[in-house]
């Protein structure tokens, strides 16, 4: 069956700046008033822990290399978890790493194979709609930079249908004409995508 696909931008919002700047300038003051004893603070807790794990390391027992060999084959057993199901498709998910501050990025393997979800990063965020899986792929783990990907589930055909997203933070709703709306938000505006997928055929 062939899909036909159309995504288009069709709006950017600005969010408001929110704040009083009364009550801004009088919290930037005593952020610099109390900046010097957070830092002392900071530094002495620093070497309290690390004199703490010093002492931690230098009583504890070491690991046999039995112990090290079964957490080894335990941790290999539960790195693939299903991330979803859907029509015969199994797709898993294994934990890369994650953004400081920020969302995790993932591998992703597929039961039947999709070649294409190999080697590559992927946030959590996906999408079941219209005999398909929309997916994030990412490009980048230094900066939001992600691509809008359809995977058909008759036919296990992988589009791309929009690339270089700024955004990590992404909503999607289904509108009243039936098509989607995928809401990315940059921190200071929202850009919107329409979507809309015909089956064709």
């Amino acid at each position: 069956m062939l899909r036909q696909i159309n995504i288009q931008l069709i709006d950017k919002i600005k969010k408001p700046i929110e704040g009083n700047r009364i009550l801004n300038g009088v919290m930037n003051v005593l952020v610099i008033i109390l900046f010097p004893i957070i830092l002392i603070a900071g530094i002495i807790i620093m070497v309290f822990v690390g004199i703490f794990a010093f002492f931690q390391k230098l009583l504890s027992k070491p690991k046999t290399k039995l112990e090290l060999g079964l957490e080894t084959e335990s941790t290999k057993v539960e790195q693939w978890n299903i991330l979803t199901n859907f029509s015969g498709i199994n797709i898993y998910q294994k934990y890369v790493s994650e953004i400081r501050f920020g969302p995790a990025y993932l591998n992703l393997k597929s039961e039947p194979k999709i070649d294409f979800l190999e080697s590559k990063l992927f946030g959590d965020w996906f999408f079941t709609y219209s005999n398909g899986i929309l997916l994030q792929q990412w490009n980048s783990t230094e900066k939001p930079n992600t691509n809008l990907i359809f995977i058909g589930i008759d036919n296990r055909e992988v589009q791309v249908l929009e690339k270089n997203i700024p955004s990590l933070n992404w909503k999607i709703v289904e509108t009243k004409d039936k098509t989607l709306e995928l809401n990315c938000d940059k921190g200071k505006e929202v850009l919107t995508y329409k979507i809309e997928i015909k089956n064709v055929g």
